[in-house]
């Protein structure tokens, strides 16, 4: 009865492990984000749906790797930029 429950948890321990990897390898940032911004995958943002939302800077990917750079000043605006620094 113990060996059965080993194997399973083997099994959800390498399902999760396999899971992180997959959604780490969905894109390749092509450059950094300075001091006091974060990485966030880029979208567009619609402000008639979202008008609770201000967005600041710009509105595209500029190096279009998929990415760009997020400054939360408060919680409801956000300043963007593109992710221009080189990789460290």
């Amino acid at each position: 009865m113990r060996k059965p429950m080993v194997v399973i948890l083997l099994v959800i321990l390498l399902a999760l492990a396999l899971a992180s990897t997959v959604s780490a390898q969905s894109g390749t940032a092509a450059g950094s984000c300075p001091r006091g911004f974060e990485l966030h995958p880029f979208m567009h943002h619609d402000d008639e749906h979202e008008p609770e939302h201000v967005h600041i800077g710009l509105d595209r990917d500029l190096n279009q790797d998929g990415f760009i750079c997020v400054r939360h000043l408060t919680p409801t605006i956000h300043l963007h930029i593109d992710n221009l620094l080189p990789l460290r």
